[in-house]
Parts: structure tokens; C-alpha cells; sequence
């Protein structure tokens, strides 16, 4: 999300002969554009905060993820009480008793709808945040993030929170046309037309709703 602070016009401008050598260019530049967005990560991955009992879970045993969506007011009820237990206690929760521990985490997995004993679950991680892009459909992205955690379980919950404001680019493209001289294969130069192509990204602040998410990957013994 862009900062209203630091707001920036940029500028690119690209100049087009008339040549083989510039569509192969053009070729190459989407090929590169292409695998940038292939590697891109999911908003949820981006928000991936791993829990304390992640690493000693064994990712093969997860054959198959279960998906569940559950009310946001619950979820969302259950995270603010524990983090007023955690507010209002004197020692840190890192050192809580292990009883504390399984108090805390039973109160979530009631929060979460899971019936299963807090000794039978462990919480391997979880995606918390507020966004004001379009939230596509999680179940496919939640479901491989919850394969690759090692998590059967994931528990998911959206709501649209209300407006906000969010900063976005809007292109501005001019293009000119105009002859020069093109050194060839050979070292001599030769008329040439070319194309010019300037774009301007002018900031622009638009409201829009935003949106909260929250999901819970468990490993359910």
C-alpha cells in the first residue's frame, strides 16, 4: 500500500524504432514482467507469522487441508480477550506456565470453532491484516499455504471493516512520432522513423473499502 507521505510521480519514457532489434526488446521485457508476477506471493503469505509450534510438525503428515470459515465477531471477540490477558498480566506470556499456555490456547480454538483439546492441536501460524485491495477467493491460496506449513486445518475469517483512503498510480500516456539516423550492422547510419512513448504515473487518493482477514493454520492430530 502506498504512504500518503511520500507520494511520487514516475516517469518512463520509451522510444520505439522501427526495427527487429526493438521487438525482441519488447519480447523480452514481458517474458521478464511475466515470471515477476509468477513469483509474486499471496497477501496471506505476505502476513505469515509463524507460530511457536511450527517447526517440530513433520510436513508429510498434512495429506489433505481442511478449509473453514468461521464468523468474524468470534474470531475477532477471542483475539481481543486474549490480547487483554496478555495486557493485563504481570509476567510475560514466553513465560507463562504450561498450564497457562493451554488455557490460552483453548480459549482460541473455541474462539475458532475447533472442537478438538488444546493438546491435541498445535497452531502453526497465522495471517492477520487490514487491506484495501480486492480480496479474491482464499480457499485455493489458504489451502497451499496451509500444505506448505504442514497444517490439515485452516481457519479463516473476512469482513469489510468499513472505508479508508488508499493512494493508487493512474497512467498518463503521450506519444510522439518523429525521423532520425540508425547506425546499422554495417557502421553506416540510415533514416529511420521512430515512435515515442511517454508515460507519466500520477498519484490519485480514491476511498475504498477495506477489508480485515485473519487465518489460523493447525495441525489437528
Amino acid at each position: 500500500m502506498s504512504n500518503a507521505g511520500e507520494v511520487k510521480v514516475w516517469a518512463s519514457t520509451r522510444r520505439r524504432w522501427s526495427s527487429r532489434g526493438a521487438a525482441f526488446a519488447i519480447v523480452l521485457a514481458a517474458a521478464a514482467q511475466f515470471m515477476a508476477g509468477c513469483a509474486s506471493e499471496t497477501v496471506w503469505e505476505r502476513a505469515l507469522e509463524r507460530g511457536p509450534e511450527a517447526s517440530p510438525v513433520n510436513v508429510s503428515l498434512a495429506n489433505e487441508v481442511t478449509v473453514r470459515q468461521v464468523p468474524w465477531e468470534r474470531v475477532d471477540r477471542t483475539i481481543r480477550e486474549l490480547e487483554a490477558s496478555y495486557a493485563s498480566s504481570d509476567i510475560h506470556p514466553d513465560e507463562w506456565t504450561s498450564e497457562q499456555k493451554m488455557a490460552a490456547k483453548g480459549t482460541l480454538l473455541r474462539g475458532l470453532q475447533v472442537s478438538q483439546p488444546a493438546t491435541s492441536v498445535r497452531v502453526l501460524g497465522r495471517s492477520y491484516f487490514r487491506t484495501t485491495d480486492s480480496m479474491p477467493r482464499s480457499d485455493a491460496d489458504l489451502r497451499a499455504l496451509g500444505a506448505k506449513l504442514g497444517a490439515n486445518m485452516v481457519v479463516y475469517s473476512t469482513r469489510v471493516l468499513g472505508k479508508a483512503d488508499k493512494i493508487v498510480s493512474e497512467p498518463v500516456t503521450s506519444n510522439t512520432w518523429g525521423s532520425g539516423w540508425r547506425r546499422d550492422r554495417d557502421g553506416n547510419y540510415r533514416p529511420d522513423t521512430y515512435s515515442e512513448s511517454t508515460t507519466s504515473w500520477v498519484p490519485l487518493r480514491i476511498t475504498a473499502d477495506e477489508t480485515g482477514a485473519v487465518a489460523y493454520y493447525l495441525f489437528v492430530e
